[in-house]
């Protein structure tokens, strides 16, 4: 179990593996750790160590540590910027469409309107079991998901329970985490409800929609929580519709936090109709071309 250590043996720990506080002041990094948190900036710090050794290259320095902190939280509050036009955007026009099919009731709360399609296949058809099974767990919590709203505080929710009505999904939608609403619409029985949507978003076929949303909904949670994009590999691929190509500065590949952020980018300019967030968003990521690996080509 490791012990809980002052912010001198903090600053100590750093320069024991090799940092050069240089012109930085000890207290002024021990500062930068106590408002940053040592597990956090630790995550930075080893994207500056020697291959297979807790040990910072040869001339790292704090400034330059802190240099890339700062950028990184910079991009992470465009990043926030950015999904507070297109998260609204996607919940409102999706609630529009689906609504209009569900009605003002709780209709979509019927199981009927969510994978799976089917009753359980044969046991021995394994991927076919692997498949309904994942449908069915999707399904049922994006059902709880929904059935627990009536308990929210919200005075629009409220108003709808008070008078014993149901509370329609276009205020439902509102409420529910961005997690489930990507559920929501994985779970969809019928993806054509989705087509306008797509067709709005100019999006070329609801499979580009379903992994968007997801793709956004993993990076705003990182910029939400705090969390480090530079320099950090996703598992998944990030899908590039030509709404994301078309503001692309360079190669991109898709399992990186640049092609997120140039999805985010080419989505939330289709959206207003003009080209300033994407250029805001993309001159951030470029602005320190030696930083510019970490967004593009991540080693973590």
């Amino acid at each position: 179990m490791k012990s809980w250590i002052d912010l001198n043996a903090q600053v100590q720990k750093h320069l024991d593996r090799g940092l050069d506080l240089a012109d930085v002041p000890r207290q002024r990094f021990a500062m930068f750790l106590y408002s940053s948190n040592y597990y956090r900036v630790s995550g930075y710090a080893r994207c500056f160590y020697e291959a297979d050794v807790d040990r910072y290259r040869s001339g790292t320095t704090a400034s330059r540590l802190m240099d890339v902190y700062d950028l990184d939280r910079a991009v992470r509050n465009s990043v926030l910027d950015g999904v507070g036009v297109l998260e609204p955007t996607l919940r409102s026009r999706v609630a529009f469409h689906v609504a209009k099919v569900v009605g003002g009731g709780d209709g979509y709360l019927d199981e009927s309107l969510y994978l799976p399609d089917r009753d359980a296949p044969d046991p021995q058809d394994e991927p076919a079991m692997r498949r309904w099974q994942a449908q069915v767990k999707n399904r049922d919590k994006v059902l709880a998901s929904f059935r627990d709203i009536q308990d929210r505080d919200e005075i629009f929710i409220q108003h709808h329970v008070k008078n014993g009505d149901p509370v329609p999904f276009w205020a439902a939608i509102e409420v529910v985490s961005i997690g489930t609403f990507s559920r929501f619409l994985r779970a969809l029985r019928d993806k054509s409800l989705l087509a306008p949507v797509t067709k709005s978003l100019s999006l070329e076929d609801e499979r580009k929609l379903l992994q968007a949303v997801q793709n956004i909904a993993f990076l705003r949670n990182i910029a939400a929580h705090h969390g480090r994009l530079w320099n950090r590999r996703f598992d998944g691929h990030v899908t590039l519709p030509q709404v994301a190509l078309s503001v692309k500065r360079q190669y991109v590949s898709t399992t990186t936090p640049a092609a997120a952020l140039t999805l985010l980018a080419g989505m939330v300019d289709q959206i207003e109709g003009r080209r300033s967030y994407s250029t805001s968003l993309l001159d951030l990521v470029h602005s320190v071309p030696d930083l510019l690996d970490g967004y593009y080509q991540p080693i973590l």
